[in-house]
């Protein structure tokens, strides 16, 4: 048995959550370790758009130039219905005074950019290194337990932030783990060059994906993009396919899907990845917080998630920080990094759910949105006009309904 030094806290997992916290904490002075079981840089199968909503976290890790200068940028997503009919939306924020758009890159290069923002920020950091449990006494976490080169690890810490993705068996151990198949996506991506048409980010809704389910493609270049399958684990069971047979099936057999892609040619190989949505599980525990896909945090109509990552990783700094100086790590401070970061998500969670729900649940639904869309000043309107304009519905009503779900 190896014995490592005690920590004030340990980070595990090295993507964007744990090193945005990681990161943060440092900055707060915090004696943090962050631990990846991969090694940098490695790939994530997810959608490659970066949203302004990041932007200003991006800029304190100084990662922000770097995404500009590699990203390819998308001022407008396109939204098609089964019939091809679309709307097209802007996709800027203004920020500072200026329009931002969003930026695509790939997520082998934005996650490693994040990840060496934090390790060059003098966060002590160690790959190759699987935590396997995280150390509980009477309800209170006292560090990890993993395997580094081969070699069973213990390591004391006073809080553990759990950074390690969807697929984490330690997720599991702390009740964090998401099961609701209509809340678990299966998400399929691929790179294909030859894309004949493309100007925009488009989702398209084919029939048999909804209610929410889309194909995605991310433009990386004029004729490159990011391609995928966005599909929740209850949908694609009733399709009787595989998300990579639904993907070739909307290329071959639909208009839009033959037109985009049907002289493309597939750089690679189609990657998967399950998805956990909507923050319906607990994200803390006694010296314990959940970041970003281990804490189910993407958003669950279109599967955003990387400011939730991010931005819940400056949140847990912050908490760590506080907790820290109160000399309490008990799970009922812990709920305070819960509580913050419901403030900071919960209004987006209520809308996504209200999307799902009243906007892009049924093929009529999606024809109605698109069509209303269109109708009311095209480029200008939005998701909430709809909801509360088109629909009429009350949000002081919505936001209590919305809430039951959770």
């Amino acid at each position: 048995m190896t014995d490592m030094k005690k920590r004030q806290v340990i980070v595990v997992g090295g993507g964007i959550g744990g090193s945005s916290a990681a990161f943060h904490m440092k900055q707060l002075g915090i004696d943090v370790l962050m631990l990846e079981k991969d090694q940098f840089p490695r790939d994530k199968p997810c959608g490659d758009g970066v949203i302004p909503a990041v932007f200003p976290v991006l800029r304190n890790m100084g990662v922000y130039d770097q995404v500009v200068a590699e990203g390819y940028p998308s001022g407008y997503i396109r939204l098609y219905a089964p019939d091809d009919t679309y709307f097209r939306m802007s996709n800027t924020t203004t920020l500072e005074g200026e329009e931002a758009p969003m930026y695509c890159i790939p997520r082998y290069r934005f996650d490693d950019m994040v990840n060496k923002a934090a390790v060059n920020a003098g966060v002590d950091y160690l790959e190759n290194f699987e935590v396997t449990e995280i150390l509980m006494e009477r309800g209170q976490a006292k560090g990890i337990r993993g395997i580094h080169n081969g070699k069973a690890v213990e390591i004391e810490s006073d809080m553990v932030v759990l950074a390690s993705g969807s697929h984490s068996m330690v997720a599991r151990q702390m009740g964090f783990y998401e099961e609701n198949p209509d809340y678990v996506f299966y998400g399929l991506r691929g790179y294909f060059n030859d894309i004949e048409g493309l100007e925009d980010v488009e989702f398209y809704y084919p029939d048999k994906f909804l209610p929410t389910g889309y194909i995605w493609l991310f433009p990386t270049g004029k004729t490159s993009a990011n391609v995928g399958v966005f599909i929740t684990e209850s949908a694609l069971k009733k399709t009787g396919m595989t998300s990579e047979e639904l993907l070739w099936e909307w290329i071959g057999n639909t208009h839009m899907g033959h037109k985009r892609l049907g002289h493309a040619k597939l750089i690679g190989k189609l990657k998967g990845w399950r998805l956990p949505s909507g923050k319906r599980k607990p994200i803390y525990a006694g010296g314990v917080m959940a970041v970003g896909d281990a804490g189910n945090m993407i958003e669950q109509y279109g599967g955003g998630g990387i400011p939730q990552a991010m931005v819940a990783g400056t949140i847990a700094a912050q908490t760590a920080k506080n907790a820290i100086q109160a000399n309490d790590f008990s799970k009922a401070f812990m709920k305070n990094y819960s509580d913050a970061v419901d403030q900071a998500f919960s209004a987006t969670y209520i809308g996504m759910e209200a999307l799902r729900q009243y906007a892009f649940g049924t093929p009529e639904q999606l024809k109605n949105t698109i069509n209303w869309m269109n109708e009311h000043e095209a480029e200008d309107a939005s998701m909430q006009d709809y909801l509360f304009k088109g629909l009429k519905l009350d949000p002081t009503k919505l936001a209590g309904q919305m809430m039951s779900h959770f």
